[in-house]
This record gives C-alpha cells, sequence and structure tokens, in this order.
C-alpha cells in the first residue's frame, strides 16, 4: 500500500506517542531502524527502492540516504538519537536563516557541512540532517554564488513540532514535494536568477534576414524546381525513380555512429511482444521483401514504418512503378496524401471517402454518383425492390413506383462509407482489377491522427474489397502496441531504413544535371525557364564534383541529415540558394576553367544561418553546445559532456548505444552539475535531435525517459563541430557570457578578420571558464577540443592574409 498524506500523519502520531515513552540514548543504527526508516518510509511515503543506502563517492565516502525521483535529489545524512540539534524554540516560523543557526551549533554544524558537502560533489540539490526526532532540510547545490550555508533551512525542532506542521513537512519533502522542488521555491524564492544579455539581445532586428541577390534567388527558386518539384511531373517519374531511387538498408559510410549501433538502429525498429505485430524489413539484398505482397492478399493493413523523411513515399512509388508494375497495371491505385491542407479542414474520414471518390472519377473515369453505374452497383437490390411491397406499383401507378424505386435506392448512396465500399466491390467483380490504397504522410500529423488513421485503414482492409498500406512513425508504432489502436489487432509492419545518403545525394544531382542539360525532356516546361538553368547546371556539377573530392562535406551532410533524406536533400538544395554563399565566386572560377571544390566552412555557414543574418537557435539545424540557463562556470560543457558520455566506449558498448538515463545522471552529476541543470540539457539536447530515446518516445521538460542514445546530429556537433571557426563564430551571438572583462569584446563586427579576433576571444573565455569549473576528471576534454579549434582559427587567419 502506497503511503498518503492522511496514512503518514496517523504513522506520525504513533512515532511520537512511542518515541515520548521509550526515549533513549539510541546508537546511530539503532536511530535509523527505530526512528529515521519510519520516517522515511511510512511517514514521508517514500518508496525503498528510490533509496539508497550508503551510495559511496571516491571523494567523501558514504552517505547515509540516497533520494532518487528518478535521479538522486536528496541526501539524508542520519545523526544518532543522542546528538541533540540545538534549535531556538520561541519562533512561529520554521523557515529560518542556516548560518545563524549553526553558530555555536557545533554538532549541527559538523553534520550540515558534511551532507552538504556529498552533495556538492554528485550534484544533489537537496540536503537534510536528522537524528529521529530532529530534521535540518536546505539547498546544498546552488547556482546563484550564495554559500549553502549562508541560506535558509526547513527546521523540526522536534516530533512534536513534525506533528503540527506536518502539512509543510509533507509538501517539501515527501517524494511529490521534492519532484515539485518545493523546497528549493520556499528556501530560494526565484530558482532562475538573471543572467547577462547575450550579444543577440543588443542586435536591432535580431536575427535578420539575410537579403539573397538576384542570381542567388534564382538558384534557390530553380534548385526547388529541378530537385523536388519537377520530379513528381507524371511524365518523368518512372524514369526518375529507375535512376534515383537507392533501396533502404545500407549503412551509412561517413556516420560517426559505429555500424553496430546504426545496424541496430534500422535493422528491426522493434521486436515482438506479447503476440503483437511483427516487423520485418521492407527490402533486403534481393530486392522487395516477398512477404510484403503476399500479405496483400489479407484482410489487415499493411503498416510501413519508419522516421520522418527516410523514404517511405518513394518507396511506395517504386514499388507501384517500377517493380510491380504488372500488380500496377491490373489495379486502381488510389494515393491518399495525408499532409495535404484538405485535410486540415475535415474529418480524415470525411477525406477519405470523397479524396477516393475524386481519384476514381478523374484517373479511372468511374463516378459513383452517376446514375447506371449507381443502378449497377444495387442491381440485385432493385431486382428484390420488384418484388418488395411496392410490386402491385409497378404497372398501376408506374411514376408513383419509380419515384419509391429512387428514395429505396437514395438510402443506399445516402452512407457514404457503406456507398463506397458497395461500389469498389461492383469495380472488383466487374472490371477484375484488384483496389489498392496506400495511406501517405500520416507521419507528419500528430499521435492522435495517426492512431485514428490506422482505425480508419483496419476498417477498409477487413470490409472493404482493397489492400490498404499505411505509413507510419515507429514513435507511434511502439506506443500503439502499448496502449493504443494496434494494441488490439495483428497487422503486418514492414520497416523502411534510410538509403546510403552519399549514394541519394549523387543520384539526384546527376538526374538534376539531364533535366538541366535536356536529356530528359520536359515536355511541359517553360522555355525561358530552360534558358535560365544554365547557372544552376553549373552549381549542380560543382557540388557534384565536391561530393567526390571532399569528404568532409559528405560527412557533415550524413551526419547532420541523420538518416533524413528529405532533410539531406534540403540542406543541398538551400545551398545552392543560400545568401551566405559567394555564388558569383563560384560561377567566376568556373567560367575561367578553374575546378571549384566547395570547402566544409562555406557549407557550414550556409546550413548554421539559413536565412538569417545572424544564428538563430529556434530557427537552425544547428544546436549551440555552449549555451547556459544558469551562471555556473562549468554549465558552458554541460551539454558537450552529455554528448560525450553518450558518444564514448561506455556508451557504444552495450545495448545498441542506448544508455540508462540513472547512468548519465550519476556520471553529471559526479562532476558537480545538478539535477535541475541536467534535465534542461536533457531535454534541449533531445528537441534539438542530438539524442533520441528507446522506441522514438519523446522527452518532455518533466518526463525524463529510462534510456537514450546519441544521434549522429549529436555525434557530429561534439565531435566535429565544436573545432570549427565556423560553428564557434555562429555561437558568440547566442551564448551568454559571465565575464564582464569579457563581454565588451563580444560585439557585432562585420569584416573576417575581425570575426577571427571574436572567435579568439571566445575561445579564450571558455578556457577561463574551464578552468574555473574544474571539471577534469570527465569524458569531454575542452583543453583539447581548444587546441584543434585554435588550429581552425589559425588556418583561417592565415587564408585571410
Amino acid at each position: 500500500m502506497i503511503p498518503t498524506y492522511e496514512s503518514g500523519l496517523e504513522r506520525l502520531q504513533q512515532l511520537r506517542d512511542s518515541y515520548a515513552q521509550n526515549a533513549a540514548d539510541r546508537n546511530e543504527a539503532t536511530t535509523r531502524a527505530h526512528l529515521i526508516d519510519m520516517l522515511i518510509y511510512e511517514v514521508l511515503g517514500w518508496d525503498r527502492q528510490s533509496v539508497t543506502l550508503e551510495a559511496h563517492q571516491d571523494k567523501s565516502g558514504y552517505a547515509d540516504y540516497t533520494f532518487s525521483a528518478p535521479r538522486p535529489v536528496l541526501i539524508l545524512e542520519a545523526k544518532r538519537e543522542g546528538t541533540y540539534f540545538e534549535i531556538p524554540f520561541g519562533t512561529t516560523t520554521r523557515v529560518r536563516g542556516l548560518g545563524p543557526l549553526l553558530r555555536g551549533n557545533d554538532a549541527l554544524r559538523s553534520a550540515v557541512k558534511q551532507v552538504a558537502g556529498y552533495c556538492q560533489e554528485r550534484g544533489v540539490p537537496n540536503a537534510a540532517v536528522c537524528n529521529g526526532h530532529q530534521l535540518v532540510s536546505f539547498v546544498a547545490t546552488r547556482l546563484d554564488a550564495t554559500p549553502p550555508l549562508d541560506g535558509r533551512a526547513l527546521v523540526f525542532a522536534s516530533l512534536d513540532d513534525m506533528l503540527e506542521g506536518f502539512l509543510q513537512m509533507w509538501q517539501h519533502l515527501s517524494p511529490a514535494g521534492i519532484a515539485d522542488e518545493r523546497l528549493r521555491t520556499t528556501l530560494l524564492g526565484d530558482t532562475r536568477p538573471d543572467l547577462p544579455p547575450k550579444l543577440s539581445a543588443t542586435i536591432q532586428g535580431y536575427p535578420g534576414a539575410q537579403q539573397r541577390n538576384v542570381l542567388q534567388a534564382d538558384l534557390q527558386i530553380l534548385s526547388e524546381l529541378v530537385l523536388e518539384d519537377i520530379t513528381r511531373h507524371r511524365e518523368i517519374e518512372p524514369t526518375f525513380l529507375k535512376q534515383c531511387y537507392c533501396p533502404s538498408g545500407a549503412l551509412s559510410q561517413y556516420s560517426l555512429l559505429s555500424k553496430q549501433i546504426l545496424r541496430a538502429r534500422y535493422a528491426a525498429l522493434h521486436h515482438r511482444k506479447h503476440g503483437g505485430p511483427t516487423t520485418v524489413q521492407a527490402t533486403d539484398k534481393h530486392g522487395i521483401s516477398p512477404d510484403l505482397l503476399a500479405d496483400s492478399l489479407s484482410r489487415r493493413p499493411i503498416l510501413l514504418i519508419g522516421d520522418v523523411g527516410v523514404g517511405k513515399t518513394a518507396f511506395w512509388r517504386n514499388l507501384m512503378l517500377v517493380e510491380s508494375t504488372d500488380l500496377a497495371d491490373n489495379a486502381i491505385v488510389l494515393y491518399l496524401d495525408f499532409a495535404s491542407k484538405a485535410t486540415l479542414a475535415m474529418d480524415l474520414k470525411t477525406f477519405l471517402l470523397e479524396e477516393i471518390a475524386r481519384q476514381l472519377r478523374g484517373k479511372y473515369a468511374i463516378d459513383i454518383a452517376e446514375r447506371n453505374f449507381i443502378r449497377g452497383v444495387y442491381n440485385l437490390d432493385v431486382k428484390r425492390f420488384k418484388a418488395g411491397l411496392y410490386a402491385d406499383l409497378r404497372k398501376s401507378e408506374p411514376e408513383v413506383y419509380r419515384q419509391k424505386e429512387i428514395e429505396h435506392l437514395e438510402t443506399r448512396v445516402r452512407r457514404a462509407d457503406e456507398h463506397l465500399r458497395r461500389a469498389l466491390e461492383h469495380i472488383v467483380k466487374g472490371r477484375g482489377k484488384q483496389v489498392i490504397v496506400f495511406l501517405d504522410n500520416t507521419d507528419q500529423r500528430s499521435e492522435k491522427v495517426q492512431q485514428e488513421a490506422f482505425l480508419i485503414a483496419q476498417e477498409i482492409a477487413e470490409n472493404w474489397p482493397t489492400t490498404v498500406f499505411l505509413a507510419l512513425r515507429p514513435t507511434t508504432f511502439h506506443e500503439s502496441q502499448r496502449t493504443g489502436a494496434l494494441s488490439g489487432y495483428h497487422p503486418k509492419a514492414f520497416t523502411i531504413s534510410p538509403p546510403r545518403i552519399d549514394l541519394v545525394l549523387r543520384r539526384r544531382l546527376a538526374f538534376a544535371l539531364k533535366l538541366t542539360r535536356g536529356e530528359v525532356p520536359i515536355h511541359s516546361l517553360d522555355e525561358n525557364v530552360t534558358v535560365n538553368l544554365g547557372k544552376l547546371e553549373t552549381v549542380l556539377e560543382v557540388f557534384l564534383r565536391s561530393l567526390g573530392r571532399n569528404g568532409e562535406l559528405v560527412e557533415a551532410i550524413d551526419n547532420i541529415a541523420s538518416g533524413n533524406v528529405r532533410r539531406a536533400l534540403d540542406l543541398v538544395r538551400d545551398f545552392f540558394g543560400s545568401a551566405h554563399v559567394d555564388t558569383g565566386k563560384i560561377l567566376d572560377i568556373e567560367g575561367r576553367g578553374g575546378k571549384y571544390v566547395i570547402p566544409l566552412h562555406e557549407f557550414e555557414r550556409a546550413v548554421i544561418h539559413g536565412e538569417t543574418r545572424y544564428y538563430d537557435p529556434s530557427r537552425s539545424p544547428i544546436a549551440n553546445l555552449f549555451d547556459i540557463n544558469h551562471p555556473d562556470p562549468g554549465e558552458h560543457f554541460l551539454l558537450p559532456s552529455l554528448l560525450a558520455l553518450l558518444v564514448g566506449p561506455a556508451a557504444s558498448g552495450a545495448n545498441d548505444g542506448f544508455v540508462e538515463t540513472a547512468w548519465l545522471y550519476d556520471r553529471l552529476q559526479g562532476l558537480g552539475f545538478t539535477v535541475s541543470q541536467i534535465d534542461l540539457m536533457l531535454f534541449r539536447a533531445y528537441r534539438s535531435s542530438l539524442l533520441e530515446t528507446e522506441a522514438r518516445g519523446s522527452i518532455s521538460s518533466d518526463q525524463v525517459p529510462r534510456t537514450v542514445r546519441i544521434t549522429t546530429v549529436g555525434a557530429y556537433h561534439v565531435q566535429k563541430l565544436a573545432r570549427h571557426f565556423t560553428y564557434i563564430d555562429a555561437m558568440t551571438v547566442d551564448t551568454t557570457i559571465l565575464d564582464p572583462s569579457v563581454r565588451g569584446h563580444i560585439r557585432v563586427v562585420g569584416s573576417i578578420a575581425m570575426r577571427v579576433d571574436r572567435a579568439e576571444v571566445f575561445r579564450g573565455y571558455l578556457d577561463s571558464q574551464w578552468e574555473a569549473a574544474d571539471l577534469s576528471g570527465g569524458v569531454f576534454v575542452w583543453p583539447d577540443v581548444s587546441r584543434a579549434l585554435a588550429g581552425d582559427i589559425a588556418r583561417v587567419r592565415s587564408r585571410i592574409g
């Protein structure tokens, strides 16, 4: 039975009465067994699973009680019953200044200093000392530059005092109270101290728009046309798929994660549990899985499971237009895009019914509302009607009979879903064609909408003469198996893994070159557009050449895209029209016979800044590793330390790269970071796609998952970007500078030479913060990164003379 406020109050009453009758000078062990354990477990309601006894730290020794919720949040130091704390009576408040309380109170001072040391070395925020009948609790790890022993404490002078103030005791020290940070709020007030303004706060109109010139604007439009829009034209789509489609499942050659982790990440997104849905690869080295097409005869939807952007739509189109043309030629294929604006204006089922009817009418000249078609669908119904109640009117009053017959058919047609089902049955029987429905881009909608889409797909597959394919995100698939729509069904699920990004890009760019050169004719393209494709052709040639000669460029795209083909194409397309790229210079060099190769820093600057003049973390796909939430010098290195732990040998060798968050918190708290600091950074890392959770779950600011794993984006940040001038140059705008003597040197500058000087100042600032934080012993070593960064800054300085 879980203790409640009422049961805790009752047990405290019993403890108070028992203590009054049996007070004795118990030793520490007996005090813990008879008094403190009852206070912790039976009065305050802590689960024994959440309390670690005698937790050891190399520097400070053994802590009596360490409380976790689920991260270590409180350490309690136990003293023997006879160790009285001299607590002054006569005050009405239990919140007291800790300094005056400790003055001349040697026993309490010794205990408080001891437990504060445990907390500070382990990054645990809250501390308490207790002798079984007195309790003092305080915030031991503070980030506001105030020594903990100069702060305030919540004090209970006796068991009678605890009983009288039990509501206050429960609200601050029960599991719920600790999780809600009531102690910190009561004793410190505002837990978020003011930080100095960032440079971005001083820039008028920040982040600003980087204006494109005419050439850059034209290239932006043309690259979207050639890389995206034209490839969807029906006249060239089969050719495009034959030349550009890359099968899924091939492991990246440029990923910073191990092959083991990549294989585990995409080979099987989930194992079968408790008789739930099975998952198999949609493709293997021999091509399309034979199970996928064989399963199309079953009365259940076929799920295509894959992350956003891995190519589920491309897989489907390649299946229909290239791999299984005989199937598509003898089928009525209906493609429904749930990312279209139409789905936002109506409920999903209404959209589905209306869209299927529209496509039957537009693609196959089948109008399910046409008179003769309706009579064909309900031919047997009409025959039964002739022999029914109104049969006598057929000759005597033909007009009345015909009106009744029409009304009878109208009742059938009015039920839209049933009418469409009957219409499809009529089509299948009359034309001998299979009906295939593909519900696409549900993964771009909320999980609730995806679950609703599955239920609709299940109903159609079970009751209609159709084969139904449905695209879902892994997150929805896993969560729905446990508690949602899939928990009651057993569909077959096929996983779509991302193809090799470098192969996709090379094929797409090569095909785009054929379009710009006219080798693949596009009859619907305007002649004026064709004339302007010459400059884009040059830039395409440059980028394709660069992919072959600059491995760093391919590595950057591969890791930042993290298996998302759509994102990789967006990165390349946006580079072509970026206002941060001197495209005129590239065209000039090429025009003079040069062979330009895009350097990594040029590509990184375009990606980091996007369409803004200054780096904006809310718009950029790149995260700021060094920003802080508290005035703590060490916090500049918290996010890099977190990522370094996840990419280090201890993480990559076990459980496919997933690590327990409890282990992660333990290591980071061992460096002196608090739970609240780690919580915020973990959430920031997830929000920036630097890490992922098991089964692709989500992280909220108040909910921590059991395990996490670094992504290729996260690995690229901590292993590569942090060492590059281009990255540090952008981050100076968005990073809080704690040292006032440095803030004056971090300002808006124009020339590249001045930006290099500013980056050197920022690097020196981080050097000094590292020394002040004393974070040696962690897996992230800033001095090593700083030396690599200094080398890159020196190379930039040498290039500009």
